[in-house]
């Protein structure tokens, strides 16, 4: 059955029927021009869509010329050479004119009446007004809130509950999809199309219709029942609930795809739900739509009672290690519960807070701080600053959770220029040449100019972007949310290639002698050749990885979110050894002279000996570092939960020099020649003096 596309003013348009406005061609047989009455009562108005088998037009009805009564005709066009194919189409048609006759329920479109003219059949319904779910959520660019699923999820229980207690026989709907569910502006839901609706009959086998990727696997083999319409339900929540076509994806992988690891927002219990809808064998799958129904109130309940506040204001928490999952981009809220920074890969961390920090003090830059005598300047933005920075030609580049990204003056911290997205920025700009290059949590990877701060170009992924880019001579490397590594043109911004992983990608890649190397929320650090985007190699860390991996000689180190540091062989991605650390690691390790220095979410900073993993030396700095280290000579800089940036001595970890932020620093520090430039949550960016 051709796919679904949707005209902004919606009717009821069928999912044959509805493709892009600008795809109808005027003059196409069977087209009606706008004014042709029919049947001497309904006078077309526009066409809505036109697909396969059928146009959809609105029209009005003439009969009540006392008010502008619209509906909804469906004509069938029957021109294929095929008979068997004709009368496939002419059945369908048939069928979905007799069923709807039949069928009162609120979220049915309702049939007024059924014609044929000059060798056409015409079928005249309900005309919905709303929007379907697949175009409202190309309009969003991201997932659905878990709370609006539920309840679209309820409604469509209730619809489906009705066609399956249909007497003597069930009614299969056999073509669940977000694009046959619309929206009426009450917030109501209708499911729509009913071309190939049945009655199910009960051991007979038919011809495969339904959807790729939604339609279950013994409706490949002709079989239809309650329980394919159940996995269909299913695979529709799973597209909303992660934005993860199933079309585009391999036939039957949703356990490989679990929702959680695409959408941190939703809860456990919501993914177990769409789990067992989505089973690949039907004994797996819920029995009844009832039962799936109770088990969606069950969550509803659930996430009712945990916590009485609105949805908008509700996080979902990782289970097991106290980390907060990332909060809505737009959102600033603080933790009370485990005081672990939740971060979302190298450069940043998600808009968490701890519990239990210093209380906010004033960012007057007057005021005494530990080690104030060594700071030049400090700039403050208006929110939070929890991205690294990046410089050349004497100017700082940084974002800020105030949707700006900053370029200011080294010297003196004076604003050259700032640039508004639409969301906070964490990614790190990396410097292009002449261009600026960087993601923000409006979905968007910017290029603009690095002398003016002007847009050169702008590439939209579908979810926030907050991994940091990496660009060679022709190219920029990005990971999103939306799961994916993009390759871009980093002059124009076109898409070269890109990589699809099965987790949000927050890990930025390093570039290694034509290898690209990442980790995933899906639990894997992938290499790909630069070039191509093709895989060579996939290795398994058992546990999400956020932080960047590095090079060490032949190896690859990273740390992931169950605590580990692991590390894989460079060219086959072949596991070496592995070191446990009690909390995650979310920040970057540094790595020089055969040592890995690795900071947990612990407080601890670990100086591991490169080949065996064994600790040389171990510093406890403060309550957790979710700050990447970085190395200058003999010293290590790193910043802490407690708003600390150390200076600490290689070869023991003791403390040289120590400077006192207000807030904590959960970014990377970066050495030009005369500063250590670092941000913090107090708002500001600081620059620290550098002489030793």
């Amino acid at each position: 059955m051709a796919e679904a596309t949707k005209t902004p003013e919606a009717g009821y348009v069928p999912a044959e029927a509805r493709e892009p406005r600008h795809s109808v061609v005027t003059g196409r047989p069977n087209t009606l021009k706008p004014g042709t009455i029919l049947q001497g009562r309904y006078r077309i108005q526009e066409i809505l869509g036109i697909g396969g088998m059928s146009t959809v037009y609105r029209s009005r009805d003439l009969r009540f010329a006392g008010v502008d009564r619209q509906c909804a005709i469906k004509e069938m066009f029957n021109v294929g050479d095929d008979a068997r194919v004709r009368q496939l189409r002419l059945t369908n048609f048939q069928r979905e004119a007799a069923l709807l006759a039949t069928l009162t329920h609120v979220a049915i479109p309702r049939i007024y009446d059924f014609f044929e003219h000059q060798g056409s059949i015409y079928l005249v319904l309900e005309l919905i007004q709303g929007h379907d779910l697949e175009s409202l959520l190309s309009q969003r660019g991201g997932p659905f809130p878990e709370e609006d699923l539920i309840r679209w999820g309820l409604e469509l229980c209730d619809v489906m509950g009705f066609l399956h207690g249909q007497q003597p026989e069930p009614i299969i709907f056999r073509d669940m999809k977000p694009s046959n569910v619309m929206t009426r502006p009450d917030g109501r839901i209708a499911l729509i199309d009913f071309g190939i609706a049945r009655t199910f009959a009960p051991s007979q086998k038919g011809t495969m219709i339904g959807t790729e990727g939604y339609a279950p696997p013994e409706q490949y083999r002709g079989i239809a029942d309650v329980r394919g319409d159940i996995y269909a339900f299913g695979a529709t929540l799973h597209h909303l609930s992660t934005g993860s076509d199933p079309r585009s994806e391999t036939p039957f992988t949703f356990a490989q795809r679990p929702p959680r690891r695409l959408n941190s927002q939703l809860s456990p219990e919501f993914e177990q739900v769409i789990l067992r809808a989505v089973s690949y064998s039907p004994a797996d799958r819920y029995g009844s739509v009832e039962e799936l129904r109770s088990a969606l109130a069950e969550v509803r309940d659930r996430g009712s009672r945990s916590n009485p506040t609105s949805a908008a204001d509700r996080r979902d928490r990782s289970t097991g290690s106290g980390l907060l999952t990332p909060l809505a981009p737009h959102r600033r809220e603080r933790s009370s519960g485990s005081g672990i920074l939740s971060t979302a890969g190298l450069d940043h961390l998600d808009r968490s807070v701890i519990s239990g920090t210093q209380p906010h003090r004033s960012t007057d830059t007057a005021e005494v701080r530990s080690g104030s005598e060594r700071i030049d300047w400090v700039r403050t933005t208006g929110d939070e600053v929890r991205g690294s920075a990046s410089h050349a030609g004497g100017a700082i580049y940084v974002g800020s959770y105030d949707h700006h990204v900053y370029a200011l003056d080294e010297t003196d911290g004076t604003v050259r220029w700032k640039f508004r997205t639409q969301r906070g920025v964490v990614s790190r700009p990396a410097v292009a040449g002449e261009l600026l290059i960087f993601g923000s949590e409006d979905h968007n990877v910017y290029g603009v100019t690095r002398q003016q701060g002007r847009n050169a170009w702008t590439f939209r992924s579908t979810m926030p972007i907050r991994s940091s880019p990496r660009v060679d001579d022709k190219s920029c490397y990005i990971g999103s949310d939306d799961g994916f590594v993009y390759r871009l043109d980093r002059l124009k911004g076109t898409v070269i290639w890109r990589h699809r992983t099965w987790g949000p990608v927050r890990s930025s890649a390093i570039i290694d002698e034509g290898q690209l190397v990442f980790g995933s929320d899906d639990g894997y650090l992938y290499a790909l050749d630069a070039e191509s985007g093709k895989l060579r190699w996939r290795a398994q860390c058992d546990a999400a990885v956020v932080a960047s991996p590095v090079r060490m000689g032949r190896r690859y180190v990273v740390g992931t979110m169950d605590g580990t540091i692991r590390t894989f062989d460079r060219e086959s991605g072949r596991g070496n050894w592995t070191f446990h650390t009690p909390k995650p690691i979310i920040a970057t390790a540094a790595t020089m002279d055969d040592t890995i220095y690795v900071p947990a979410a612990n407080g601890v900073l670990y100086a591991l000996d490169g080949q065996t993993g064994m600790v040389n030396w171990q510093e406890k700095l403060c309550r957790q570092i979710t700050s990447s280290p970085v190395i200058d000579g003999e010293l290590l800089y790193v910043g802490g939960a407690d708003g600390v940036l150390r200076a600490l001595n290689r070869q023991d970890g003791s403390t040289k020099w120590q400077v006192g932020t207000d807030k904590p620093i959960v970014c990377r520090p970066l050495v030009t020649a005369d500063h250590i430039i670092v941000g913090s949550l107090d708002n500001s960016v600081y620059a620290i003096h550098r002489t030793i």
